[in-house]
């Protein structure tokens, strides 16, 4: 066999070296599975139905997505915004296994199992919740036979959003398949009043990101998941409250524990060590991206009744009673310099509404 030169060698360890680098850096660069962004908005103060929406990609390493669970704070000043809720009842069903019976055969012993599970009761427990206002008209979710937005711990500025694309019986509601941009959902926010001499207008759209169960994604791939694990030796340490012991002997001879209790402080009379985890969003495969709301300081044009929802039929009714019928003035006067030329409300600004309204023209002025 004819000996290998050295500037063969040479090429050949180039070779390997480039392909190592390049499987590196393709390793480094592959793209997340699933991206979650919220997105940036403005808003005006007083005003009510401010929209923010929630985008979703999800690649084909995470296939199709039919279930979800998302956490979204408004962290900013407080008193300027809350998300749009309404009182509400939500029910809690559990699912209980008797294990034993008295003599009038009423359940003594039970233990809590899964829905799917057969059990011999349920209990529904109601809890009064606050449930926030969205809308998924439109959207990659509209359609699933189950979406919701329920305020944490009765506190308008933070909601968990959960959604399932499809519930058990009857036929069967597919997910979204692999996609790039597209909407998940709108959720509604109100700007409460915010005075003048406000400096800080900037809230923080913030997606939770530390706490694992008020984050989840499902997909229709179930070898796929967002968690990543921490596995560690955990120290468990019991104390005994009763022993078996043998009053034959003289003394009383202690022969075993009947009972032991978890004690999280020494002294100890067990010691159990075992092997824990705690689960964490893997962020190699998530990304999540959190948004801005600015509450401009301008008042905002074409709310002209001052009824926090702009440009609509109702502002037009306004505004031709004013004009036309002597009616209250729009407060301030500039709600209703619609074509933004600085002459507030006159017939040139109601043509631009009619156009707007009836004929899809170019947006109202945003601030004035």
């Amino acid at each position: 066999m004819a000996p290998v030169s050295f500037a063969s060698k040479v090429f050949r360890l180039s070779l390997a070296v480039m392909l190592i680098l390049f499987s590196f850096s393709s390793m480094s660069s592959a793209q997340n599975d699933v991206v979650i962004s919220v997105g940036d908005t403005i808003a005006f103060p007083n005003t009510t139905n401010t929209v923010i929406s929630v985008f979703i990609d999800n690649f084909p390493s995470a296939d199709t997505i039919v279930g979800f669970k998302l956490a979204i704070t408004l962290n900013g000043p407080p008193g300027l915004v809350e998300f749009q809720t309404d009182s509400g009842v939500s029910y809690d069903t559990t699912y209980w296994i008797c294990n034993s019976y008295d003599v009038d055969s009423v359940c003594i012993d039970s233990t809590n199992v899964d829905a799917d599970s057969s059990y011999d009761f349920t209990y529904v427990q109601a809890f009064e919740v606050l449930i926030g206002n969205f809308d998924t008209v439109g959207t990659l979710i509209g359609g699933w036979e189950w979406v919701g937005a329920q305020s944490q711990l009765q506190n308008t500025t933070s909601l968990i959003l959960v959604g399932f694309a499809d519930l058990s019986g009857g036929g069967v509601t597919p997910g979204f398949a692999p996609q790039q941009g597209g909407l998940l959902m709108r959720l509604l926010v109100d700007v409460l009043d915010v005075p003048d001499t406000t400096t800080e207008r900037t809230i923080l759209l913030q997606i939770e990101k530390l706490y694992n169960d008020n984050f989840n994604l499902v997909s229709s791939d179930p070898s796929w998941s967002p968690w990543d694990y921490n596995v560690f030796l955990d120290t468990n340490g019991w104390i005994c409250t009763q022993w078996a012991i043998d009053t034959t002997v003289d003394p009383p001879d202690t022969l075993s524990c009947l009972n032991y209790e978890r004690s999280s402080l020494p002294p100890w009379d067990s010691i159990e060590v075992v092997l824990d985890s705690t689960a964490f969003i893997d962020s190699t495969r998530i990304k999540l991206y959190d948004g801005t709301m600015l509450i401009n300081e301008t008042t905002p044009c074409g709310d002209i009744n001052n009824d926090g929802n702009y440009a609509n039929i109702l502002d037009l009714t306004f505004f031709v009673d004013f004009i036309f019928r002597g009616g209250n003035a729009p407060n301030p006067l500039c709600r209703a310099d619609l074509d933004c030329n600085g002459i507030c409300a006159n017939i040139l600004d109601l043509v631009y509404l009619v156009d707007f309204i009836f004929r899809g023209s170019p947006g109202v002025c945003l601030g004035c």
